[in-house]
């Protein structure tokens, strides 16, 4: 078993810690009590306001913008490693992550905020009793407490999209294929279909089922997302780069840019 260790959790009011080297990995979570900040995630732009709650998965992919000066918040970082140990099975995880991936920005009803600083003010209290003979096992508890809220926020936001345990498995199955990188080579749901054992039409009906999204929605996503860090963050040429994600010329790895994120392939790297 996963021992706990303060180092898991670090209580933050700066969005901006995002960059440290530390705290890249870890999830954020951030509710915004007054003022407001533009951010990016991913590559899309959001607004964080009073009221909202900011949850980024990868904060390795988030960049702050422009902060009014009130700008101010409650939040967290958390370790992967605690994720693991707190999240207890549940076949809701792989949706709400995916939900937040795509939008990690959620507007709080106002009984919902009350929830979400309830659980957070219990999080920390339960990490200052040192005393108590059982904290690990407390704040096991406080904080799935707080994860199954976010859990009932982003399911009244975007509908629970119940999901049976196969198909949950199925959809882990194909996204464990995208992070392997398949989508390099291949971008077509029938490659994804015949190595899982089912057909286009039934993966095709689970992804959107469990995420909220198409199967052809992830490919292009992840696609996307890793040709922007090759751009960005390599000097390969456009032949280089079209090669290596299989695409038949650099004039249609340009086109599929342009039709997917409605800039160039140069413009990208200006």
């Amino acid at each position: 078993m996963i021992e706990y260790n303060d180092e898991w959790i670090i209580k933050t009011d700066n969005i901006n810690l995002t960059d440290d080297a530390k705290t890249q990995e870890m999830t954020l979570y951030a509710f915004c009590m007054k003022g407001s900040s533009n951010l990016t995630y991913d590559g899309k732009a959001f607004e964080l306001k009073p009221g909202m709650l900011l949850v980024a998965n990868n904060c390795s992919v988030m960049s702050v913008g422009r902060q009014t000066d009130d700008f101010a918040v409650e939040g967290m970082f958390v370790h992967p490693k605690y994720h693991n140990l707190t999240a207890l099975r549940s076949n809701y995880t792989l949706r709400h992550i995916l939900l937040l991936n795509a939008n990690p920005v959620m507007e709080l009803l106002p009984k919902e905020q009350e929830r979400w600083h309830r659980d957070y003010e219990n999080v920390f209290y339960q990490l200052s009793v040192k005393e108590n003979k059982f904290q690990h096992e407390m704040m096991i508890a406080v904080s799935w407490q707080l994860i199954i809220d976010c859990f009932d926020f982003t399911s009244r936001i975007y509908g629970k999209g119940d999901t049976s345990t196969q198909a949950s498995t199925l959809a882990n199955k194909f996204f464990e294929m995208l992070e392997q990188g398949d989508f390099r080579e291949h971008r077509n749901i029938p490659h994804y279909a015949e190595k899982l054992f089912v057909t286009s039409k039934h993966l095709s009906e689970v992804i959107k089922k469990v995420s909220g999204h198409s199967a052809n929605y992830w490919i292009t996503h992840y696609t996307v997302a890793e040709l922007q860090n090759t751009l960005r963050g390599t000097e390969k040429t456009m032949t280089q780069i079209a090669y290596e994600f299989n695409f038949s010329s650099v004039a249609y790895f340009t086109r599929y840019l342009q039709t997917n994120l409605g800039v160039t392939p140069t413009q990208l790297r200006e």
